[in-house]
């Protein structure tokens, strides 16, 4: 049995920014991407009104849980699980302007979900 690990990983990606990009109107261009085995995603607090850290802590937390294989809701079992399971680390781009909103800042927090150790093997 064999399966295509970047088709899974572009079909999650996909599925993420699209979700993202309903909560956000669609005011940018994209929410998620990856770059090989790493995620990227726009943190939700660039265009709404949440503090950075929440949305970071609650990625972090998610990812440690099911690294460790703590009893999650199913929902964030099967979120996290893609996450640890198919890419190597997440980074959550904190999007920041001046006043005008002319002049962006990108704050990138980067996850690692240390897949590779944990899996015994070197890139999926």
């Amino acid at each position: 049995m064999s399966f295509d690990g970047d088709a899974i990983r572009d079909d999650f990606v996909k599925f993420l920014n699209d979700s993202h990009m309903q909560k956000v109107q669609g005011r940018i261009p994209r929410m998620a991407w990856r770059e090989g085995t790493d995620l990227h995603l726009v943190n939700l607090s660039s265009l709404m009104v949440v503090e950075p850290e929440q949305i970071i802590g609650a990625w972090k937390r998610g990812i440690e849980a099911s690294k460790t294989f703590a009893k999650q809701d199913p929902r964030d079992q099967c979120l996290y699980g893609t996450v640890t399971s198919m890419f190597d680390n997440m980074h959550i781009h904190s999007m920041t302007s001046d006043a005008l909103g002319r002049n962006w800042n990108d704050d990138v927090a980067t996850i690692p979900t240390e897949r590779a150790i944990r899996l015994g093997r070197g890139r999926l």
